[in-house]
């Protein structure tokens, strides 16, 4: 997501009213299972240097250990049939940060959580002996980057999008660049892209409607995520318009703020929530909120984050492993909005 904000990320913003993430620490040993020898004939191009927003890294030979300290960036590397022996708790923890989008890929393993959104345990890091770190989906300052660098090769976010602003098709590409498995990486990508143009071809009439998605909701202001954010990219794929005019030179720190006398502004042809009961019960009880046609109309997406199938969790991620499982969540659900019409 597009934070530009100074760390810690607070999971409320992130994900449309959860509390605060806890802080890992402490050390611990290594994951029981390291990830299985790459193929050779899928680790072509090694050496292979990749340019990231805080310099640059050259990794020699096809890595092992791979850790990752990107938020999502565990789901790349599994979808690339790499194990990582170490991973990053976002929200809603599961065994290892493993979400059912991921459990077959996985194959049972569960790794060692090392960071917990942004706040790193490098002695944790250190100790599963990586040849590898993945800071991909993440916002890496200068100390932290060069501490993860002390251990390991490490890639940080690109140079090229906001903090937390990549697309999924760019992680992917640069997980499998760096694993020396490019074109693996390629043809995943294509056949996450061929699901999105079906859905899209399938509800042309989408690409005339505009979606937003909302951050937050208290006290009568109300906040929408960046069309950087992975949620709102998730819908823009879909071919959904998600950015009204009004928008342009709103947006600071992944959202744009919306006051009570504007609230007509979110009253768009779609609206989603990323939402936990807490999120949901101020919106059902917000009597401005519940003024918009939008809501009035059941034109109104609510994606639970927090429970099982998780289908916010899965949008929220948005990789190329979530995004399958998403599309079989939430297309039925947008197709219900369009029988209202």
């Amino acid at each position: 997501m597009s934070i530009r904000s100074s760390r810690p990320v607070r999971r409320r913003w992130l994900l449309a009213g959860a509390a605060a993430l806890a802080v890992v620490a402490g050390c611990g040993g290594p994951a029981e299972a390291p990830a299985a020898p790459q193929p050779a004939q899928q680790t072509a191009g090694m050496p292979v240097t990749i340019t990231h927003a805080l310099g640059s890294t050259t990794i020699s030979a096809p890595p092992q250990r791979v850790v990752t300290i990107g938020w999502s960036d565990q789901d790349a590397v599994l979808a690339l049939g790499v194990k990582p022996v170490g991973t990053t708790e976002w929200f809603d923890e599961q065994p290892g940060a493993i979400f059912p989008w991921a459990t077959q890929a996985a194959g049972g393993t569960v790794p060692e959580i090392v960071s917990n959104a942004g706040e790193i345990s490098f002695e944790k890091v250190a100790a599963l002996e990586p040849d590898l770190i993945l800071a991909l989906y993440e916002g890496l300052d200068r100390s932290e980057y060069d501490k993860l660098a002390a251990i390991a090769p490490t890639v940080a976010q690109s140079a090229q999008f906001d903090q937390f602003g990549a697309p999924w098709q760019d992680m992917t590409l640069t997980a499998g660049k760096a694993l020396g498995r490019e074109q693996q990486a390629k043809d995943l990508v294509a056949g996450v892209e061929a699901k999105l143009e079906a859905v899209r071809d399938a509800h042309p009439d989408w690409a005339q409607k505009t979606m937003l998605v909302g951050a937050t909701a208290e006290g009568g202001t109300y906040q929408v995520f960046s069309p950087q954010d992975p949620k709102v990219r998730f819908f823009a794929d879909l071919g959904f318009a998600t950015e009204p005019s009004w928008l342009a030179g709103r947006v600071a720190d992944n959202v744009a703020t919306v006051s009570a006398e504007e609230f007509t502004l979110l009253d768009v042809d779609r609206l989603a929530w990323t939402s936990d009961p807490d999120l949901l019960q101020v919106l059902q009880s917000d009597p401005i909120y519940n003024r918009l046609d939008v809501v009035k109309d059941g034109r109104v997406g609510y994606f639970d984050y927090t429970t099982a199938p998780f289908p916010g969790a899965a949008i929220t991620f948005n990789t190329v492993l979530s995004i399958p499982y998403a599309l079989d969540q939430v297309v039925p659900e947008l197709e219900r909005m369009d029988a209202k019409q």
